[in-house]
């Protein structure tokens, strides 16, 4: 009942007795132990902790905490558990077994420990040093070495820098204390045998002093020890009184001599090796010298024995001329040499060169600071950068990177201490050496970038990023082109790259159309139509027109991989033209004969009376131009404003005052990252002088010379006068003049005739929004490749890009709208977006983009009358018109010439569709001996009728038009090719041989044969009425003309 009682009140606990009583048996059980290891060591150091009962155990005085071994006793089973840092598992299951077996076997487990326990303090010691250890050491004569008599506890530390050298450290018992280890230190020399893996020879072994400990400990305060008094002889500079274990992060395991001795013999042996060498060569010397406050030491020669072959005079002028020749030992220090060169003029030593070594160490600072950020980043560097790029040189004035798939490319980054801004420049190493570094398009902004933020690690990402797309860009042609236009003699640049940051490329075709190209990570790039200003869809970039159809074509290279983003019903991406935009159009209508207005019932898309200007395909015409009077200066003088003449494609550009600049949205909504400047895409704003984008005056423009070829002008993002290719006005409206607030100061006159800006309905246009695409795309969409779809031997020898082809498929459609409008066709309204159709007499034609791959424009006939063409013939006029009149290099010219046959009579065209069948398909007429070519514009080589490029074709009551015929051989490089202009009279239906005069050293045997022949054809084939004659005349020609052997025309 009194139980039951206690129990109630809390006064007794079953689990409170059970932990006691385990937990007084554990104690009682390691005092058993305790007791053990006290008749063993009299000084025994070893102590329970009462917590979790524990018996810590020093094994080798003095002892740190995690060096101490730990027993303690299962609760449950009774048994003793065992616990030492750095023991293995297995050693430690060894232990217990014997302990928990018989507790005083821990006595001889406890002296093993201790040896063990030396060893690994050795090692710690010195593993800051370059050394090998290793508790064995492979000899030839080991057993008959005196190292073959050391001590069984012992450590052969290899001098990894001296490889024949060791240094062995023996450790004994010290009696009367089992808890403290003696130390004895050996030099061991071996010797290795040449190409043999045989074990090495110990030469040498000889013990250190026995006091080097003490000098060693002494030899900085000057203090000599006190007889009588003596050291403990672990090595340990710990008190000799045993205490308790030290808690961890205090130094006791550390051995200064051993550390000292490794130091020693690194730095001294082979300084000692030398001076035996030079001892034994007779070569005075001054020994091993300690020179830097005892750090280093150094074998100063006092003579150098004189040399063989050299008289003596020359010997003893040397002799004077050497002033000191010293030995040291050189570690991996780096030397970096500042030279200067002191002007007579200037004192030596004068200030100039102070302020010359502060502008170096200036530099040297500043480099340093951006290798030091890019050294911290390089542990955290990502895989794919850690691939790419590798530091080749760094010597504290320059930092040269290799970069690429194979390290070709080298970036090398310096402080300019005149400019104070870092210099970048690129080069190419390697297999890439001898090539153009793909970044130098880009120099300039990454320049203006890492100026701007010095980081390494951003530069690599960037060139990481770029290098792809920058490879593809570099593939397309820049080389002016003359003949594009009709204007022959002006030369026009094929593709403008007009880089406006390090991540954002323009391409500028023909200066017409305009493509932004961002290049994003991981692989991609954003395109877009670069027309479109950034800041609102509906304005246009001055001196840019958008390409119909451009995200249609784009969206063909999207992988299917990749997240394409899917066009939205909304999203139109056939543009009209700009409302405004066409000058051209504006200054030829008003030159021709005012016509009263047109009725409003009028179709929206027909042509006005009297206007010679193309309409848009899907827009009505602006009633701009007959409300607006030009001013009659603007056909003679170029004004800031107006940088091209009347006839220039681009029409006059407006040049608006800086002051217009307005607050415009952000370029954000599109999904564009606009990089790190406050400039939209350039990194440097306005002109400066050092920017390499040069504006041209209009004074300096070449043209002034009759005849002589002309360039179109400065770049399309150099038009505006004063400002930066990227600035952001071409993105911008241009306000009226008269709203701008700094109207009347502005320094640019505004002619009164120009038109407002151009503006498009606002609505979504594909094209702006960008259009992702893969580094492979985008190589694939700008290197030259045979045009799909069509046979090799019907693709002309130009090869450009697909990007081209669109492009130019797309100004070769424009040109034809206009060219339509000048000739004698009939334009056909259309509600096809991109299609023209027209019609002649006798065809009505179809022109639009080949929609399965957007490159190339293709032509489809319908004859009003059908039993007047086979459909081979039409098939030969459709392919004629792909391959040769709108393929490349797209000339206008041709498209002209084109136009002028189809306007030609249904006889006479059939005609020419033979002879174009000829040219496409030359196999099939074996029997002739030419090959022939219609020439749709004049040869270089032609009789100088009109300049090189001009139309080829004229037709009047004559129709005069050009053939080249070749001559056919088995070695292409000797194949003959003449030039022959034939007339055809209408009214007579004769051809013959134009009678132009040749040129004074051209041969004339060529053009006599060709007209003897195609006179006698005319003899003896009178022709019938109806009948044409041209192609028979042709081919008659091609089968009889021979030329005499090795003749040229």
């Amino acid at each position: 009942m009194s139980l039951t009682l206690c129990l109630e009140i809390d006064h007794l606990s079953i689990e409170k007795l059970l932990i006691d009583s385990v937990h007084a048996r554990s104690h009682q059980k390691l005092q058993e132990l305790k007791a053990i290891l006290k008749t063993h060591n009299v000084n025994d150091n070893s102590f329970i902790e009462t917590a979790l009962p524990t018996l810590v155990i020093p094994i080798l005085e003095p002892c740190g905490r995690s060096e101490c071994l730990h027993v303690f006793v299962d609760l449950h089973s009774g048994m003793f558990q065992l616990m030492l840092y750095g023991v293995d598992q297995l050693t430690l299951d060894d232990i217990e077994k014997s302990v928990n077996d018989d507790m005083k076997r821990i006595i001889p487990w406890l002296q093993q420990l201790k040896f063990w326990l030396g060893q690994q303090r050795c090692k710690q010691s010195i593993k800051h040093l370059p050394t090998v250890s290793s508790e064995t050491l492979q000899l030839a004569n080991y057993a008959s070495h005196p190292v073959g008599n050391l001590s069984k506890h012992k450590l052969f530390i290899k001098l990894t820098r001296l490889p024949q050298y060791y240094i062995v450290v023996e450790m004994f018992d010290v009696p009367g204390n089992p808890t403290e280890l003696e130390y004895k230190y050996h030099f061991l020399s071996v010797s290795y045998a040449e190409g043999d893996d045989s074990p090495a020879t110990a030469l040498l072994l000889q013990q250190f002093k026995p006091n080097i400990e003490e000098l060693v400990l002494d030899t900085k305060s000057g203090k000599q020890m006190k007889s009588g008094v003596k050291r403990k002889l672990s090595g340990d500079p710990c008190s000799i009184e045993p205490k308790k274990p030290k808690r961890s992060g205090e130094m006791c395991a550390f051995n200064k001599v051993l550390a000292h001795i490794v130091a020693m013999c690194d730095t001294n042996m082979p300084f000692i090796g030398l001076r035996i060498e030079l001892s034994n060569m007779d070569i005075p010397h001054q020994g091993v010298q300690v020179e830097g406050d005892g750090f280093s030491h150094a074998i100063r020669l006092l003579k150098i024995p004189p040399c063989k072959g050299v008289n003596e005079e020359t010997q003893k002028a040397l002799d004077r001329s050497l002033l000191d020749c010293t030995f040291r030992l050189q570690g991996p220090t780096r030397h970096v040499y500042l030279t200067y060169e002191n002007q007579l003029s200037e004192p030596v030593g004068g200030r100039k060169v102070v302020e010359m070594f502060l502008n170096d160490w200036n530099s040297i600072a500043r480099l340093y600071e951006c290798v030091l950020e890019f050294a911290r980043s390089l542990p955290d560097i990502p895989n794919h950068l850690n691939m790419f790029s590798e530091v080749r040189i760094y010597n504290y004035r320059k930092l040269i990177l290799c970069y690429g798939t194979t390290k070709g490319s080298s970036i090398s980054i310096q402080w300019n201490s005149i400019l104070q801004k870092f210099h970048i420049s690129l080069g190419t190493v390697g297999p890439n050496s001898g090539c153009s570094n793909c970044h130098n398009t880009i120099l300039h902004q990454l320049q203006e970038m890492f100026n701007k933020t010095p980081n390494v690690m951003q530069l690599l990402q960037v060139l990481f990023d770029t290098q792809a797309p920058l490879n593809a860009i570099n593939k397309l042609p820049t080389v002016p082109m003359l003949g594009l236009t009709q204007r022959t003699n002006t030369a026009y640049q094929c593709f403008s790259i007009l880089p406006q940051s390090p991540t954002h490329i323009r391409l500028a075709f023909r200066n017409m159309y305009c493509i932004d190209i961002y290049c994003r990570s991981r692989g991609v790039v954003a395109i877009r139509d670069g027309a479109y200003s950034l800041f609102d869809n509906s304005k246009i970039v001055e001196g840019f027109y958008p390409a119909p159809g451009l995200k249609t074509f784009l969206n063909m290279f999207v992988d299917s991989n990749q997240d394409a983003r899917r066009r939205s019903v909304n999203e139109d991406d056939n543009p009209p033209s700009p409302i405004g935009g066409d000058m051209m159009d504006s200054l030829i209508s008003q030159l021709q004969p005012q016509q009263p207005p047109q009725q409003p019932q009028q179709q929206p898309f027909a042509k006005q009376a009297g206007a010679s200007g193309a309409y848009p395909l899907t827009s009505p015409p602006t009633s701009y131009h007959n409300t607006v009077t030009p001013s009659p200066s603007m056909m003679h003088t170029q004004s800031p404003g107006n940088l091209h003449a009347a006839s220039s494609p681009s029409g006059a550009l407006r040049a608006p005052s800086p002051a217009s600049f307005g607050p415009t949205p952000s370029p954000s909504s599109l999904g564009i990252t606009m990089g790190q400047t406050a400039n939209f895409a350039s990194p440097h704003g306005t002109i400066d002088p050092s920017s390499p984008y040069t504006m041209m005056s209009p004074s300096q423009r070449a043209g002034n010379w009759p005849g002589s070829p002309q360039v179109s002008g400065p770049s399309p993002a150099a038009r505006m006068p004063g400002m930066s290719p990227a600035n952001p006005s071409l993105h911008s409206p241009v306000p009226d003049a008269s709203h701008s607030p700094r109207a009347g100061t502005s320094s640019q006159v505004m002619p009164t005739s120009m038109p407002p800006p151009r503006k498009l309905p606002q609505r979504s246009w594909a094209a702006s929004i960008p259009t992702i695409l893969t580094h492979s795309a985008l190589n694939i969409l700008l290197l030259p490749s045979p045009t799909p779809g069509l046979v090799p031997g019907l693709a002309g020898s130009y090869l450009c890009s697909p990007l081209e082809r669109f492009l130019g498929s797309v100004i070769m459609r424009r040109h034809l709208q206009r060219i339509i409008q000048q000739e004698t066709l009939q334009l056909i309204n259309s509600n096809e977006p991109g299609v023209i159709m027209f019609k002649t007499e006798a065809l009505k034609c179809r022109v639009a983009l080949n929609p399965k791959t957007n490159q190339t424009l293709q032509l489809k006939v319908t004859p009003e009358n059908t039993g007047q063409w086979k459909s081979e013939e039409l098939q030969v006029l459709e392919k004629f018109f792909e391959t040769r009149v709108a393929g490349p290099p797209f000339k206008a010219n041709t498209l002209i010439a084109f136009t002028k046959l189809l306007g030609a009579p249904t006889h006479i065209l059939r005609d020419c569709v033979h002879i174009m069948k000829l040219e496409l398909f030359p196999d099939q007429a074996s029997q002739l001996k030419w090959n022939v070519q219609f020439c749709l514009t004049i040869p270089p080589s032609a009789p100088p009728i009109a300049p090189p490029g001009t139309p080829a074709v004229v037709l009047k009551s004559k129709m005069l038009f050009f053939l080249q015929l070749t001559q056919k051989t088995t070695v292409p490089q000797e194949a003959v090719s003449i030039i022959v202009p034939i007339i055809y009279d209408m009214a007579s239906g004769t051809t013959q041989q134009a009678d132009i005069p040749r040129q004074q050293n051209s041969s004339v045997a060529a053009p006599m044969m060709v007209s003897n022949i195609l006179k006698r054809f005319a003899e003896l084939n009178s022709p019938r009425p109806g009948e044409c004659t041209i192609f028979a005349a042709v081919r008659d020609l091609m089968v009889n003309l021979t030329l005499p052997p090795g003749g040229r025309p």
